[in-house]
């Protein structure tokens, strides 16, 4: 399987990072879509179609060993993993007339000082996780909308709402926090 994905990467740097990754974090991967899919066969094949969209993606990949690299592949494979629990149910009701909102009031600049970081993050982590998987993508990894639409194999449009939505409930929850 490795060889096969290699021959999708153009770049050698990029290989041996590809590599890396694979090497380090296939047995996790299989153990996030197991514990979502309780099916040996369905959880390979999640773990595979994550590590063709790692493939694809590797350039934009960070480093590893700073704990980005393993909250990006697990968010990866468990979207993956659902993805194949819900395959029945196509499409989302998307509302076209939805715009991304804006979050930048001053409460979330107070927020995001420099020890706010990490509570942002906490509460970021708080939400349900088709919320937190594309304000990570967005906001932490600085993923485009067709980007983290293709990695979560979601349309844009929904990705686009999951992250109005997203930013919507942390704009609440951070009102809440600091009374306004």
């Amino acid at each position: 399987m490795l060889t096969i994905l290699l021959t999708m990467i153009d770049e050698p740097g990029d290989k041996e990072k590809f590599a890396r990754i694979y090497n380090s974090y296939k047995d996790k991967m299989y153990r996030a879509a197991m514990s979502i899919l309780n099916s040996h066969a369905l959880a390979e094949e999640a773990v595979q179609e994550s590590l063709l969209k790692i493939a694809g993606k590797i350039s934009g990949f960070p480093p590893d060993g700073q704990g980005k690299t393993a909250a990006l592949i697990n968010i990866i494979v468990r979207n993956a993993s659902i993805d194949m629990l819900k395959s029945e149910h196509t499409s989302e009701n998307v509302p076209a007339d939805e715009e991304i909102c804006d979050i930048s009031s001053d409460v979330l600049s107070r927020a995001v000082s420099d020890e706010g970081y990490k509570e942002l993050l906490s509460y970021v982590k708080e939400l349900d996780s088709i919320y937190s998987d594309v304000l990570i993508l967005k906001l932490v990894y600085g993923y485009s909308i067709e980007e983290i639409s293709e990695m979560l194999n979601i349309h844009k449009r929904t990705a686009e709402t999951r992250l109005y939505r997203g930013k919507k409930k942390l704009k609440n929850q951070i009102s809440e926090r600091y009374g306004r």
